[in-house]
């Protein structure tokens, strides 16, 4: 009974000494790095920076001053992707944990590709359109001198606004200039919004707010082969904002 109970304690603790070294091999198993990313022009520490190791999904973030902390089980050598907005993504490669890791960001500038739907009823790029058409987005409205977005479209290319009353004013494209523009069409998010009675948009008195609008796009050209006749003169498409183009 000795010899059993003494085999039972040697094997629970040849166990609990095996488990104890594979626990402290996983433990060293794990790398860390460490490092802070900064600004390349101003040389200031950069928060909420994001750093991903190139193929996986482990990453992490920087901290309020720029320094960042990253464990992982991965062998040398791997990469690590330095992005946030505003910024040139940067890539750099881990040999080792000897140093620490400082990497600089440079500013990245991107220009933006304007979407239009008026065109083709489907999204596409501006450039791409088969048609030639002016967009108010929502920066040139807030950066306009006019009193409303609807004012503004005067600036437009190939656009005339007619005002017949203090607060009527009709669109014009291709040189017609009439005070009731019949050939001109206007439509919120693609819903014709002519006036029941008289077949003519009525300015903007029953279309959006300054609040709601997000871009306006005028096709001063012929617009009739997706919109009918009443568009043969040119149309008007007022988007607003977290609309869905039909």
């Amino acid at each position: 009974m000795k010899i059993k109970r003494y085999t039972l304690r040697s094997t629970l603790l040849l166990s609990l000494l095996l488990f104890t070294a594979a626990a402290f091999a996983q433990e060293s198993s794990i790398v860390q790095i460490t490092g802070q990313v900064k600004d390349q022009n101003s040389g200031e520490t950069l928060p909420g920076v994001s750093i991903q190791i190139k193929g996986t999904i482990s990453g992490t973030t920087t901290d309020s001053k720029g320094v960042f902390t990253l464990k992982t089980r991965l062998k040398f050598p791997f990469t690590l992707v330095f992005s946030s907005l505003g910024f040139s993504p940067q890539e750099f490669e881990v040999k080792n944990t000897t140093s620490r890791i400082d990497i600089s960001l440079a500013t990245q500038t991107l220009l933006g590709k304007e979407v239009v739907v008026t065109a083709s009823r489907v999204e596409e790029q501006a450039l791409r359109s088969p048609v030639a058409i002016e967009k108010l987005d929502i920066r040139t409205i807030k950066e306009s001198p006019a009193p409303s977005f609807y004012d503004a479209l005067e600036n437009v290319k190939g656009v005339q606004m007619t005002t017949s009353s203090l607060t009527f004013k009709v669109p014009n494209t291709r040189g017609f200039n009439i005070p009731n523009n019949f050939r001109f069409m206007q439509l919120v998010d693609g819903v014709d919004m002519q006036a029941a009675t008289l077949g003519v948009p009525l300015g903007n008195a029953i279309g959006p707010t300054e609040l709601d609008i997000a871009s306006v796009e005028i096709t001063p050209g012929a617009a009739s082969a997706l919109y009918g006749m009443n568009a043969i003169n040119g149309m008007a498409n007022l988007q607003t904002k977290k609309s869905i183009p039909l």
